[in-house]
């Protein structure tokens, strides 16, 4: 059989022979990357496993709807060398995306980014936030491309 160059690492590699097409070797993260490849692509080429994916998300998030509370409240303790935060570190802590005291509607938002705004931070952009749809069948497909504004342009 003959060698191939991994198409992650480009270490070269033994291919099964039960699998004549292998592209990755048996490294972990060259699996890993293989397995991602492939979840991408299905996503992109597969509307019932795209359906499937964000039920699976949106059962995940309520199972488990504290997840970033609690991982938030680890990232402090742990940027403290393992103390719990004071009262005043946690006045200086600014975490700008607190799902959980969020005072929006659910709902379908388009979010559109506002070039003409000074942006503050390196890679920060200052959006609007605009509510299209609060109490529609329309809120249940989140990917729908008519409802994700890219260009920027307003309705």
């Amino acid at each position: 059989m003959t060698t191939r160059l991994c198409a992650h690492c480009g270490q070269p590699f033994e291919p099964r022979p039960q699998v004549p097409d292998q592209a990755f070797c048996s490294a972990p993260e060259c699996q890993r990357a293989r397995k991602r490849d492939w979840q991408r692509a299905k996503l992109q080429s597969d509307p019932d496993y795209r359906i499937n994916q964000q039920a699976a998300q949106r059962a995940w998030s309520q199972r488990n709807h504290d997840y970033w509370r609690n991982h938030r409240d680890a990232q402090q303790v742990n940027g403290d060398q393992g103390a719990q935060p004071t009262t005043a570190h946690r006045q200086q802590v600014i975490d700008p995306v607190k799902m959980d005291v969020s005072a929006l509607p659910s709902g379908i938002y388009r979010i559109t980014r506002r070039p003409e705004f000074p942006n503050g931070t390196p890679g920060s952009w200052v959006v609007e936030i605009t509510l299209l749809c609060e109490t529609c069948e329309c809120k249940m497909d989140a990917s729908r491309d008519d409802l994700i504004d890219t260009q920027g342009n307003q309705p």
